[in-house]
């Protein structure tokens, strides 16, 4: 009895840990834009593409450029467009950009992360509540910063139950660059409805827990 209340505890500490700071769903799949970009295959999203589709989100830090210039910013991988570098034009440290969403609250995410490196970080936020953070590590291991690879340079979709109304990108060192900046509000689809809810996941950890102790009983 005392050990599988241990597991059921030690369960339950492990799976809040994970999702509280992590989407609850994360997929790769894109489409080909108009210009030949990677982006979001989402018809329902609101998309930035830094050249002529703007929503009108806010935007602090960074900037709009294209092109590559060593030591500053590297356009992803085939995108021969307009893009958004963390790290502003002739600033080689590190660098910290927002993206409010004019009062929208969202809960769905997309970006083309282009050359991801270990130093790249995403958070996305709920006023000043930090609902899910990642690096570039997170999601195009090895993330090492390669202009050419597509491992590295990856259309990235993350899906949450909680929503957010901005994020904040922030790397340590040259360069973070996304483009086609994508966001929604997914209601009443599955893949939120299959999205492993926290509490309720904990709930069935602990009724599975209490299912064996019960079990445990018939058998003695």
């Amino acid at each position: 009895m005392k050990t599988t209340l241990l597991y059921a505890f030690c369960c339950v500490v492990l799976l809040s840990g994970a999702q509280s700071l992590k989407a609850d769903m994360i997929n790769y799949d894109y489409v080909s834009a108009s210009d030949g970009t990677l982006t979001t295959p989402y018809s329902w999203a609101i998309v930035d593409n830094y050249d002529s589709s703007r929503p009108g989100w806010d935007y602090t830090g960074g900037a709009i450029v294209s092109g590559s210039v060593v030591a500053n910013y590297a356009a992803p991988y085939g995108d021969t467009t307009n893009y958004f570098s963390v790290n502003s034009p002739c600033v080689d440290s590190g660098s910290i950009a927002t993206v409010s969403f004019g009062g929208s609250v969202y809960n769905y995410l997309g970006l083309y992360w282009g050359s991801a490196d270990t130093y790249n970080k995403i958070e996305i936020l709920n006023g000043s509540e930090i609902i899910a953070t990642y690096t570039g590590l997170d999601v195009a291991p090895p993330a090492n910063g390669d202009w050419n690879s597509p491992d590295t340079n990856r259309y990235v979709n993350l899906f949450f139950v909680q929503e957010f109304d901005s994020i904040r990108l922030t790397s340590t060192q040259p360069a973070f660059e996304i483009d086609n900046l994508a966001a929604g509000l997914l209601q009443n689809n599955n893949i939120i409805e299959n999205a492993p809810v926290p509490g309720a996941a904990l709930l069935g950890i602990i009724g599975m827990a209490f299912s064996g102790l019960k079990l445990n009983r018939k058998q003695k």
